[in-house]
């Protein structure tokens, strides 16, 4: 999956302190027209929860230790699970920073996914992905999936600070003779905005 926030560049300050000072905003048509989707958030003891759980058992899990989950209706019980993400909970990030109740549902995530009938696993394992031959062929099969964007889909260009805008706009040209025209490069580095502008200006 892919994962994206639909934070509005007026409220991404508190995201930017979590997550770090570069990112590329994508406008919200371009996300509806690759079919990502919002995230549905559920509280682990409520009532859809309980029901999602029992669906989950019923449709899948019987049918798993069986054989193969091959089934329609099985496989949309066990892709509705792409989606679900909890409420809150226990978050560590990389650098060691650990929350004992992080509110999840704070970052509006939309996911892609591939579609079920797509040639790859849905959910794998962490424990079948340890092993080197199985992480290879899932990562042979996803190789072909691309989520790709155009000039025009880009909204925002965030990076840290001015001194990185020249080293960011001669990139965008060196590269403008094989995918963007001058005309989409100027476009683009009126988009580039710092940490700095970010934090003090909006």
């Amino acid at each position: 999956m892919v994962s994206f926030c639909d934070i509005p560049l007026s409220e991404i300050k508190s995201h930017i302190e979590k997550y770090g000072s570069y990112g590329i905003g994508l406008s919200k048509k371009w996300g509806k027209r690759k079919n990502l989707n919002p995230v549905l958030y559920v509280e682990q003891d409520s009532f859809l929860s309980r029901s999602y759980e029992r669906a989950l058992s019923r449709f899948v899990l019987g049918e798993a230790q069986a054989k193969e989950v091959t089934d329609p209706d099985s496989l949309a019980v066990l892709d509705v699970l792409r989606y679900i993400k909890n409420y809150e909970g226990s978050l560590t990030r990389s650098n060691g920073e650990h929350d004992p109740m992080y509110r999840f549902s704070d970052e509006r995530e939309w996911r892609y996914v591939p579609e079920v009938s797509a040639d790859c696993d849905m959910i794998l394992e962490d424990r079948l992905f340890q092993k080197e031959e199985i992480r290879e062929m899932a990562m042979e099969k996803i190789s072909r999936l691309r989520l790709s964007f155009a000039a025009d889909d880009v909204r925002y260009i965030v990076i840290e600070k001015d001194s990185e805008i020249n080293d960011l706009v001669g990139y965008l040209r060196q590269i403008k003779n094989r995918r963007y025209s001058p005309e989409v490069v100027d476009r683009l580095t009126t988009r580039i905005l710092t940490r700095a502008q970010i934090m003090e200006d909006i």
